[in-house]
């Protein structure tokens, strides 16, 4: 039988176990004995040690996880450099035989996980760990597994699922007898999964938690680089069409942010606040003060999430890192934590230039987005933020801000990266972005919307909640009592009445009062939107777009839910989300007889290639979903 080494990860992962002496033992036998041998689960810190393990494996998956989300649906297109096998998987025409049909990857981290599932399960019954240390750290590996089936399902549709703790990769190489789900039976499986699990709540005592360490003079926040349980029973809800329940598992995330930390209504809200000249506008797209007409005062601090360090988590009244980035993957650069990013995105020093932004997307999404106030037409988020035109050709470029020097050169202190000015182009640091703020909001409102408050999805998308919930009066004037306004809501019924909040989780409280109303000042009071923190103006709306619950406003959510998973391309393209977006939206579709999931995703896709010029594929049940590699 092939064991599977559970310590082995990128260099971080490594350099973190070796700080801990509880670990040296580990490190000190070989790969078969970390599994094999009971006394590698001891106790918490050889818990804790198997789980960094794990995580280690996750990462690895980084190019799996980003390239078939994204090269398969329309935001990535093919350079002439790129693999036969990029080639083929961009087309649709893939075989078992790609690399990137190597399911392999993929089971490594679930078979590990099986594993250390079992070994928890004896220290418990033995005695070795307390039901207290058991219960988050359990949880967090079926967290870790179930977010990786998932994965496969999305791309593979029948997987193999399996729970046993002896089941080797060799065994992987003949899945005929090996029990399998469809995608349709895979997802509430892993609702199941997740609902059983003793805890949805954060593992604060890990070894690792609040923890910082150093690695090729690079600083890295641990917090990060573990999944939260909570946003994936979201996601799972979503997947499995259970709306209230999604929303719910967004909202206990939103709301334990608020309970610890000082900045409630900075932390996880696309916070925007207007730029005076003096103070710092973090994360958003703006103009300074009276000056929106003048291209000289912009100021484009939106791409700094993803430039600054995991550490980076500024005072009480500012935004940090750590208020926007949720999942997030660093690699230092050194020899064993290298980003496949360059290779596959730079066209210069190590990249090898395999994989471009596509046409489509930058001259149909980035570059047709209207600006606030100025009119002007272009979206902050694409042109040299998500990409960028390097040495005369597009290149992705969210990735690559850790390779590059940046400079900032203008008097409004928009970074810029001198692509022509790599430190050191043989070592390759890098960030994975798996989950942040932005894409909670969207899908927060992707399951408001569904569950009949298309008025709060349509606020979390364009300009904020205070915005959208600031009812007005029978005349059209707005209402002075502000006690009784801006916070998520059904229209009052009359002038005076105050308005009656959505029910729990649809609940927003966006009040900002002075005298002589109540001292207020509510956490979601600086919730600027999606588009209002890209600087963008509210996407037009139909006129059938309504408020209310019921059956009478489906055109409504139809419409909003496209927009939203629009949205999500223009804010999180090339994060690795944009397959799975379009075919959760699909599949529900086709469920709802609006058509065939098949035939939706090669609409979806199809601008690709005619923007490029090219043939469109037509998917069907034969190629929709990848084949198996053993």
């Amino acid at each position: 039988m092939k064991y599977i080494n559970i310590i082995t990860g990128v260099s971080i992962y490594a350099l973190l176990l070796l700080s801990l002496t509880s670990c040296q033992d580990i490190l000190d036998t070989n790969p078969k004995e970390v599994v094999e041998s009971a006394n590698n689960f001891q106790n918490v810190y050889d818990a804790d040690n198997a789980i960094w393990g794990l995580y280690g494996k996750v990462s690895n998956l980084a190019e799996n996880v980003v390239v078939l989300n994204e090269l398969r649906a329309d935001l990535m297109d093919v350079t002439p450099n790129a693999t036969v096998d990029q080639v083929s998987l961009n087309n649709h025409t893939e075989t078992e035989n790609n690399s990137y049909c190597d399911i392999k990857p993929f089971y490594e981290v679930i078979l590990n996980a099986n594993d250390i599932l079992a070994n928890f399960d004896k220290m418990l019954a033995n005695k070795k760990i307390s039901k207290e240390d058991y219960d988050p750290r359990y949880s967090d590996v079926m967290a870790v597994r179930s977010w990786t089936y998932l994965q496969l399902g999305i791309h593979f549709k029948d997987v193999v699922y399996v729970t046993d703790p002896l089941l080797s990769i060799d065994a992987l190489n003949d899945t005929a007898n090996l029990p399998k789900k469809s995608i349709d039976e895979l997802i509430p499986q892993l609702v199941s999964d997740m609902e059983h699990v003793p805890t949805l709540e954060t593992n604060t005592l890990s070894s690792y938690y609040g923890k910082t360490i150093l690695d090729n003079n690079k600083s890295f926040y641990l917090n990060l680089q573990f999944i939260d349980k909570h946003i994936l029973m979201g996601d799972l809800y979503l997947w499995n069409n259970q709306y209230v329940e999604s929303a719910t598992q967004y909202k206990a995330y939103m709301d334990a942010a608020d309970a610890t930390s000082s900045k409630t209504n900075i932390k996880n809200k696309v916070s925007t606040w207007v730029w005076a000249g003096t103070n710092e506008p973090r994360f958003q797209i703006c103009y300074q003060r009276y000056k929106e007409q003048d291209v000289s005062s912009y100021r484009n601090m939106w791409k700094e999430m993803f430039s600054r360090p995991s550490t980076d988590n500024a005072s009480s009244g500012s935004i940090g890192v750590q208020d926007e980035m949720i999942w997030m993957f660093s690699y230092s650069g050194s020899a064993n934590s290298v980003s496949p990013f360059v290779k596959l995105f730079a066209n210069n020093g190590e990249g090898k230039y395999q994989i471009k932004p596509s046409a489509y997307a930058i001259d149909s999404l980035w570059e047709t987005q209207v600006q606030q106030s100025n009119g002007f037409v272009f979206d902050g988020r694409g042109r040299e933020s998500s990409f960028d035109n390097i040495n005369g050709q597009p290149v992705i470029l969210k990735y690559l801000y850790d390779y590059y020097n940046s400079t900032t050169t203008d008097a409004n202190k928009t970074i810029h990266l001198s692509y022509n000015n790599i430190t050191n182009q043989y070592s390759k640091p890098g960030k994975w972005f798996l989950y942040r703020a932005a894409l909670l909001h969207l899908r927060y409102a992707e399951a408001a919307n569904r569950a009949g408050y298309p008025r709060l999805a349509y606020a979390l998308l364009n300009n904020g909640v205070k915005a959208n919930f600031d009812w007005k009066k029978a005349n059209g004037d707005y209402r002075s009592d502000k006690e009784g306004v801006q916070y998520s809501s059904f229209a009052p019924a009359n002038d005076t009445d105050p308005a009656k909040p959505y029910p729990a989780p649809f609940y927003l409280d966006a009040r900002q009062n002075d005298a002589p109303y109540a001292y207020l000042r509510s956490p979601w009071r600086d919730n600027g939107g999606i588009r209002g923190r890209a600087f963008l103006n509210n996407i037009s709306t139909p006129a059938y777009v309504h408020d209310g619950i019921g059956n009478d406003h489906n055109d409504s959510i139809q419409w909003i839910e496209q927009s939203l998973i629009k949205e999500a391309a223009l804010e999180c393209g090339f994060e690795g989300q944009r397959w799975g977006d379009l075919l959760r939206v699909a599949r529900r579709n086709s469920k709802e007889g609006n058509g065939v999931v098949s035939t939706i995703m090669s609409n979806a896709i199809a601008p690709k290639f005619t923007s490029a010029g090219k043939a469109a594929p037509s998917l069907n049940e034969s190629n929709l979903f990848l084949p198996m590699k053993k």
